[in-house]
């Protein structure tokens, strides 16, 4: 969402400029008031929609139709022509889902996928470099992730009956019998195109997302998420052996907490952004006058730089998740007090990641929902080099800014060092609570140290100003953690393997 100066005019932006006498009043870049405008739309059609088209059989047309109508026209709202993008990566990955034969199709469109992603990415890096100007690459990234997730899930339905056809399933390595996941989210027949047309395009999700996957949204436009609670349409008589016949009633929670809790953090998160961000950038690190203060200043400045450079994605990430609670996705079943739980498309949580002891707590409240897809279609999918391909997948999911693989490779290398630490040394701090607490300051100060040099890059981009950046801090953070990865016993995944099963852990630190 920052921008440089120079593109203020939106030379590169592609959507709607009919608001841009508005834009220059707010000061405000036409793609950042495109964008915030086109949430505000959807926060409003959202709760029309939940309102006004409940699920029941006879709104499940309407439902699909209106999400997929209204998700289109505010994507041409803000990305104008560049909307054809996902339209032709679309038809092209359903045509290839009903042509293909399952046993390769999911592998065919994935493929498919990656590519066309690949070279918006590249363009983005010919015609647009360094800049942060709105364009269709975000969107793509989401649907590329909705596409090749179900890709995965058909497959896994075709795997499904392929070992319903097997007398002795177990013995044939093709039918491997699906995790207790993939049978929850398998799919056994191609979606129907308007249902295909509404999941791609369904409007509270069609900006930022984030990822909800196909059957999580079946159930939500058909209603299967919502609460059902019993309810008695006969009561027995003194005379009567008959007994009460029960019958399930669905019922709709209310929104407005959720949706109003987020929304409050959004305005928080907005005005840091709006006061701070601009301010205090990240590139201003590799500035003589950082670089040449004392040592407190610098370190100071960077926590708080990066930490600005985040609200922006707080902003993003929870401003997308409360517009899908207002119309009702997001719904996962009740909490052990028996109330709604509005988590299913949480993707980021802002206090556990400034208060993280450890990056592991960080990567695991960090875009939750791209861990979620690592995991589901690359970690749980391969035997071997399971960490690499989360790797690569993950790296060429964010694109090709040489900044990106620094800032992947040295948070593989810091979540070791990590794991290092807390398997080798932690046990000396807890022999009372003061030493508990001691370790738990040091953690916190190094786990913030570790997350802003490793997100800097992510920001830099170039291997210019990261490699001046590091030079200036005499790469004592990387080589530290590389040291410690290599000889820490513990570090390694496989020599603890036994000890502790994998966990999402190891797909989320590729996920930023």
């Amino acid at each position: 969402m920052d921008q440089p100066i120079s593109n203020l005019t939106g030379s590169t932006y592609r959507g709607s400029h009919i608001f841009s006498f508005v834009a220059k009043r707010t000061g405000l870049p036409i793609d950042q008031f495109n964008f915030i405008l086109a949430e505000l739309l959807a926060l409003i059609f959202a709760i029309c929609f939940r309102r006004y088209v409940p699920p029941k059989p006879s709104n499940l047309i309407k439902r699909h139709l209106i999400a997929s109508l209204l998700g289109i026209a505010l994507g041409q709202f803000c990305f104008g022509s560049q909307i054809w993008h996902l339209i032709l990566q679309s038809c092209i990955s359903y045509l290839m889902l009903c042509t293909i034969p399952p046993k390769h199709s999911y592998k065919v469109v994935f493929i498919f996928c990656m590519l066309y992603m690949s070279a918006i990415h590249i363009h983005r890096l010919i015609y647009d470099y360094g800049n942060y100007t709105l364009d269709i690459s975000g969107p793509l990234m989401i649907n590329t992730q909705k596409l090749t997730a179900l890709a995965f899930s058909f497959f896994d339905g075709y795997r499904s009956k392929q070992r319903a056809k097997r007398r002795r399933p177990d013995e044939d390595k093709d039918c491997a019998a699906l995790s207790e996941d993939q049978e929850k989210q398998k799919i056994l027949d191609i979606p129907h195109p308007i249902e295909f047309l509404s999941y791609i395009f369904y409007f509270h999700g069609i900006c930022v997302g984030p990822l909800c996957f196909y059957k999580d949204y079946l159930d939500y436009i058909e209603g299967r998420n919502l609460l059902v609670i019993p309810t008695s349409t006969g009561r027995q008589t003194e005379s009567s052996d008959s007994t009460e016949e029960y019958h399930p009633e669905t019922v709709q929670p209310s929104t407005f907490w959720p949706v109003f809790t987020k929304l409050a953090q959004c305005g928080l998160w907005g005005y840091i952004l709006m006061n701070f961000t601009n301010v205090y950038k990240i590139e201003y690190n590799i500035n003589p006058e950082i670089v040449n203060s004392p040592l407190y200043k610098r370190i100071q400045y960077l926590l708080f730089s990066t930490f600005c450079n985040r609200a922006k994605y707080y902003f993003a990430f929870i401003l997308s998740e409360a517009i899908n609670n207002a119309g009702g996705l997001g719904l996962n079943g009740v909490d052990e007090k028996g109330q709604p739980k509005w988590n299913l498309l949480t993707n980021i949580k802002p206090f556990q990641l400034e208060t993280a002891t450890s990056l592991k707590v960080v990567l695991d409240v960090w875009n939750m929902q791209t861990a979620l897809w690592l995991r589901r279609i690359c970690y749980d999918r391969i035997e071997k080099g399971r960490t690499l391909g989360v790797f690569v997948l993950s790296a060429l999911w964010h694109g090709f800014y040489p900044g990106y693989y620094v800032c992947f490779i040295l948070a593989a290398f810091e979540t070791y060092a990590g794991r290092g630490i807390r398997r080798q040394i932690r046990p000396y701090f807890q022999a009372n609570a003061i030493t508990k607490a001691i370790y738990a300051c040091i953690t916190w100060f190094g786990t913030q140290i570790a997350l802003n040099f490793a997100v800097t890059p992510f920001v830099l981009m170039e291997v210019r100003k990261v490699w001046y950046f590091y030079k200036t801090w005499y790469f004592i953070v990387p080589v530290t953690s590389v040291i410690l990865a290599l000889t820490l016993n513990g570090a390694s995944t496989k020599r603890s393997k036994k000890q502790e099963p994998p966990s999402q852990e190891t797909d989320k630190k590729k996920s930023n």
